[in-house]
């Protein structure tokens, strides 16, 4: 099946047009006005969630591939990134209240694949928990893991407290980096297991020396970063964990084949159930 999508892909980004920047809309959700893009056509909907301070400006040098999937697709940015106003609560839960907003004002009600990348695999999972009717699959790459912080620390707390008091000296001023280290602190999320329990797709990168200095990108950080992702899927016999070695964190912009091969695989899986 795998083999099938990436020769099929390779074949589309040899003939890939040049992307052209597409100009997002506005929303007024609960005052908040997001920007958000709505391209394609199909019986599912993907909707793109960013990581931590990603709007989808990130997105759109890879909008001409994405648009050859024959499939409806949202990419939005969440309240403070990109040209979305700020909010007082970026919370996931205040997040995803204001996705289910935003997608039912458009008319995306049900048959949605959610792709959450980092951090915004952590939105993903707890919207679909929350929407389950709504969400037939998830793709999930490269995502943030509630447990991760706790599991370096269990390795080597001393290496683990000094790298987080750099980041969080890097990160301080981004309200969404202090919301994922209170999910850290608090070891959980609202899930209800949903990775379990739909069809899932998940790409984990295994590169090592992304930085020559932090923990999580040390050869035990990527071997706990790998074997947090595999629990996520552990009990889902309709699921597919795909590990690379070549391609770092930035997954979409550093292997576009992959990322293309990774939405059609969980399109496949859904269109299987």
């Amino acid at each position: 099946m795998i083999l099938r999508f990436t020769l099929l892909l390779i074949l589309l980004i040899a003939n890939e047009a040049v992307a052209q920047p597409q100009e997002s809309k506005v929303l007024v959700i609960d005052g908040i006005q997001l920007e958000y893009i709505d391209f394609g056509a199909g019986s599912k909907t993907l909707v793109i969630e960013s990581g931590i301070g990603m709007g989808l400006a990130y997105w759109q040098p890879l909008l001409a591939d994405l648009s050859k999937l024959h499939i409806r697709t949202v990419i939005y940015s969440r309240a403070g990134n990109g040209k979305s106003q700020t909010a007082n609560d970026v919370s996931l839960a205040a997040s995803n209240r204001r996705l289910e907003k935003l997608l039912t004002a458009i008319n995306v009600k049900e048959n949605i694949i959610l792709l959450g990348h980092s951090f915004g695999g952590l939105h993903v999972r707890t919207f679909a928990a929350s929407y389950p009717e709504r969400v037939k699959g998830l793709l999930l790459l490269d995502p943030s893991h509630e447990l991760f912080d706790s599991e370096l620390s269990k390795y080597d707390s001393k290496w683990t407290e000094r790298d987080s008091t750099k980041l969080n000296g890097m990160m301080n001023n981004q309200p969404e980096w202090n919301i994922l280290q209170g999910i850290y602190h608090r070891k959980m999320i609202a899930d209800d297991n949903i990775a379990n329990k739909i069809p899932v797709v998940i790409v984990t990168s295994s590169k090592l020396n992304e930085s020559d200095w932090w923990i999580g990108h040390s050869v035990q950080g990527k071997k706990i970063w790998r074997n947090l992702h595999q629990s996520l899927i552990r009990d889902n016999a309709n699921s597919i964990h795909m590990v690379t070695n070549k391609t770092g964190h930035n997954v979409p912009h550093e292997n576009k084949l992959l990322l293309l091969s990774s939405v059609s695989a969980v399109i496949e899986l859904v269109n299987g159930v």
